[in-house]
């Protein structure tokens, strides 16, 4: 199997695991507050990583642990960037919350263009650009609800908080890019970083959440918390950052649209309450359109 096709493997376990989160999230949101189960979430993220990067890439996972400032700088950036998610949602609702991070993609893409040459041919090209926009509106009409906009002027706080958000995302995205492409392994550094990024979350939701729920959640409770911390958190992240490196941060970025398209229809089969919209339709329908024309300019540049 080429390098290419393991990436293209990479990002689609990379777009189911993060379309499982919102479902493990909402099933979880009554045991914890939401800087605790990301903490015990990512202790499972440590108990599937740690060990298989000790078997199969212990020398790389040495090395990892050796070079803390990439490892700790991208961990302070995830625990930043999902405490200023939480605090978004929190004054905010959920769908205002996904639509605003949306601008994460052109900032990716922007990021993308100033750093990486090797980016810039299909940034620049017509196909990428269209298609990357539909990508954009079509995943923001998937989130939409009526009422989430009209919250919009008011909600300050919650508007700074997703925005830097979006922005962290950028940063942390090519700053990981270019740190698989020349100094780490994407799994053993994702191990390292799970690490300081339990610390961070578990030591925030000890002064701002409510640890006590540590104690009253339930075995099945923990037991689905850690193992909803290998494919959403470990796999997905460890692919992510596998996938950019050889696919390309803009264009596995834009792809990642495809996230909620997934989440709605894995919803629809385990709850009987979700269902898609004449709004959600139209939104799928550009959304897979505007995916499509990157698939068409990633193809064009002899990259996939």
């Amino acid at each position: 199997m080429t390098t290419k096709n393991k990436a293209v493997i990479a990002l689609i376990l990379s777009i189911t695991g993060w379309s499982l989160s919102p479902i493990f999230i909402r099933y979880l949101k009554e045991a914890y507050d939401p800087y605790t189960q990301s903490g015990v979430r990512y202790i499972g993220s440590i108990l599937f990583l740690l060990p298989y990067s000790y078997f199969i890439y212990r020398e790389e996972l040495l090395k990892a642990f050796r070079k803390p400032v990439p490892t700790l700088l991208l961990s302070f950036i995830n625990v930043i960037m999902q405490s200023l998610w939480t605090l978004g949602i929190y004054y905010s609702t959920a769908s205002l919350g996904q639509i605003l991070v949306k601008i994460q993609i052109p900032i990716v893409a922007i990021l993308s263009f100033i750093v990486f040459k090797e980016e810039r041919d299909i940034i620049r090209s017509w196909r990428f650009l269209v298609g990357s926009i539909f990508a954009l509106i079509g995943s923001i009409l998937l989130v939409y609800e009526p009422s989430a906009l009209s919250a919009l002027p008011k909600l300050y706080l919650a508007t700074i908080c997703l925005f830097l958000s979006a922005l962290l995302w950028g940063v942390y995205s090519v700053y990981g890019k270019h740190t698989v492409a020349h100094t780490l392994h994407p799994i053993p550094m994702f191990a390292v970083i799970s690490i300081y990024t339990t610390v961070g979350l578990l030591v925030l939701g000890y002064f701002i959440g409510e640890p006590d729920k540590l104690l009253s959640a339930s075995v099945n409770t923990w037991a689905i918390a850690i193992f909803s911390g290998i494919l959403p958190i470990a796999i997905a992240h460890s692919a992510f950052h596998y996938s950019q490196k050889y696919l390309g941060s803009a264009f596995t970025n834009t792809m990642l649209t495809l996230t909620p398209l997934t989440t709605h229809a894995m919803a629809l089969i385990i709850w009987r309450d979700e269902a898609l919209n004449f709004i959600q339709w139209i939104g799928t329908a550009i959304l897979l359109t505007g995916c499509t024309m990157v698939l068409w300019a990633k193809s064009a540049n002899n990259n996939i």
